[in-house]
């Protein structure tokens, strides 16, 4: 666990593994959700998704609508699901 980052402290490390592209996206989504007031139900854009964990985390954590046109055309909820837009 590392304390800078409580949430995403408490997921799994295989997942984490598994997502993993590069520095850990959980750690930089937290880092910079301190600096923009996240609300429910926002919406964020998220282009490049890669393997959609950053995406999965904030739509989780943060109760926000993810909506990541590379990642299948559509948009992540609180469920961490992908959803298709109507």
């Amino acid at each position: 666990m590392k304390p800078a980052f409580p949430r995403a402290s408490t997921y799994d490390l295989e997942w984490l593994f598994d997502t993993m592209m590069g520095p850990n996206v959980l750690w930089l989504a937290e880092w910079a959700s301190q600096a923009v007031p996240l609300r429910k139900a926002m919406r964020i854009l998220d282009l490049g998704c890669g393997k959609a964990a950053s995406s999965i985390f904030l739509a989780k954590e943060f109760d926000v609508t993810v909506w990541s046109p590379t990642c299948g055309s559509g948009r992540l909820t609180t469920g961490g699901g992908l959803k298709r837009p109507a």
